[in-house]
């Protein structure tokens, strides 16, 4: 990234098994670029509730990439168990902006992924 680059919102860093979410933190904005690393879904949603991830795309891709590390640790767990998880993060996420129609869509979206 060159310096006139804008800084990246998010980013996804390693595979799906062991990678995390690296987000610009937009509350430090314009004064300094912050990031936060995000290994775990309780992460993404607290960035998402203190208003670090703004914009309607930015807080549905947010929540997505939270509902993977929300499933990292169910990534060999049986059927009953993965879909449990997908159900508990999924209402999770789901508390941390109740207005943003793109969350909802984003987890609704994955949690079809899923299911499949």
């Amino acid at each position: 990234m060159s310096t006139t680059d804008p800084p990246r919102t998010l980013a996804w860093r390693g595979d799906a098994r062991t990678g995390g979410l690296e987000l610009l933190d937009q509350t430090r904005l314009p004064l300094e670029v912050a990031r936060l690393d995000c290994r775990t879904a309780e992460q993404v949603r607290e960035a998402i509730v203190r208003l670090s991830v703004r914009g309607a795309p930015a807080i549905g891709v947010a929540a997505a990439y939270g509902l993977v590390l929300g499933l990292q640790p169910f990534a060999d767990a049986d059927r009953a168990q993965f879909d449990s998880a997908v159900a508990r993060v999924c209402g999770r996420m789901a508390t941390s902006r109740p207005t943003a129609v793109n969350l909802f869509w984003a987890l609704e979206r994955m949690r079809r992924i899923a299911a499949a």
